[in-house]
């Protein structure tokens, strides 16, 4: 009798340990497939931003000089739509689903990405000197 007791405890104790396993493991999953979105949402960022610079350096000696308009490239609905798009499909690769939205935004001299990914805020951001000029 107190070896069935001891057996019953013994397997319900490792049902629970499977279960908490079975949570970390989900969560850990979660956070890797949210990282890897909001990194690829600020890599197609990183690369709309480069290409205007290149635009604008390929026309350096135009009257009037262009300039660079950041705040334009983070409004603009392709560009958006690139990162959420990336954002999704990398969050595919890793087991994942991401509908949601990417946020981009100029804070100090960075391009700052964020999404929400289960719950969870994720952010990456993106070195760029045009966002700190007025």
């Amino acid at each position: 009798m107190i070896a069935a007791v001891l057996i019953g405890i013994g397997a319900l104790a490792i049902v629970g340990l499977r279960v908490v396993q079975d949570r970390v493991l989900a969560s850990a999953v979660a956070q890797d497939a949210g990282e890897a979105a909001v990194e690829a949402a600020a890599a197609v960022v990183a690369d709309a931003y480069v290409a205007q610079l290149g635009s604008i350096r390929a026309h350096a000696f135009d009257v009037p000089r262009p300039t660079a308009n950041v705040a334009a490239l983070l409004a603009d609905p392709a560009v958006r739509e690139a990162a959420r798009s990336a954002a999704a499909e990398a969050a595919a690769r890793n087991g994942a689903v991401f509908d949601g939205t990417v946020e981009v935004r100029c804070v100090g001299a960075t391009i700052e990405v964020q999404l929400r990914h289960v719950g969870r805020l994720h952010r990456a951001a993106v070195q760029a000197d045009a966002c700190s000029r007025p």
